[in-house]
């Protein structure tokens, strides 16, 4: 895939209003670990007399120094909530979390699940290259957008399956009021999702059905709507 497209691609979702995202797929792996999921996080590990910093645009400079402190949570908090993004930097993993209005980044280290309970996201966002695709997965607002569209369409959210006998794997069905589009989305918490174009790992995979008239599934990776 060529990568001046790709980043062309990623400016016309930014366009249009959906986030930034570089997605591909790899194969399922076993939940081996207590997943973050999408409850909140509880800052550990800080001294009582400092604080978490909140550092911005770590995804596109790998580069800490550089990178803004925007907002600080304090070593007690227990509402940090993930989104399903991050990256390594040296030994160091990051997370891109959202706390009291702030998206940014934090030193994954001193983020611990506030339960150990499993909580499927309320909302996804979902993309995959080659070919293209985004979605968007909200009970009241669906969309799926694609180069060849020139708005996003907008899609009824079906039906939630639940995966048989897997607190990890579910499906959305997903529709559009005239019919022309009727797509699944099956997602599964891998916590290892990555594009192969960045540093980038994402906490969800998803397979997409519908897209192709011949049946072919196409892969991607998904976030946690902001």
């Amino acid at each position: 895939m060529c990568l001046e497209r790709y980043r062309q691609y990623r400016k016309s979702l930014q366009r249009k209003g959906f986030r930034k995202l570089s997605l591909a797929a790899i194969l399922l792996t076993n939940l081996i670990a207590v997943p973050a999921w999408s409850q909140p996080h509880s800052v550990s590990g800080v001294n009582a007399d400092d604080v978490l910093n909140i550092r911005a645009d770590i995804d596109q400079t790998l580069d800490v120094d550089s990178s803004d402190i925007v907002g600080t949570i304090p070593h007690d908090a227990s509402d940090v909530m993930v989104t399903g993004i991050s990256v390594h930097i040296g030994d160091t993993n990051w997370r891109e979390i959202r706390y009291n209005g702030t998206v940014g980044w934090v030193n994954a280290r001193y983020l611990t699940p506030s339960s150990v309970s499993l909580e499927r996201p309320e909302t996804l966002q979902c993309s995959g290259t080659e070919p293209f695709w985004n979605i968007a997965i909200d009970e009241n607002d669906s969309t799926f957008i694609s180069p060849d569209l020139a708005s996003p369409i907008k899609l009824d959210d079906l039906r939630l399956a639940p995966g048989i006998g897997r607190a990890d794997l579910w499906a959305h069905y997903l529709d559009s009021a005239d019919g022309a589009y009727s797509l699944t989305v099956v997602v599964r918490y891998t916590e290892a999702c990555s594009d192969g174009m960045s540093d980038l790992t994402y906490d969800y995979e998803a397979l997409l059905l519908g897209l192709d008239t011949t049946g072919a599934p196409a892969y991607g990776c998904c976030s946690i709507g902001r």
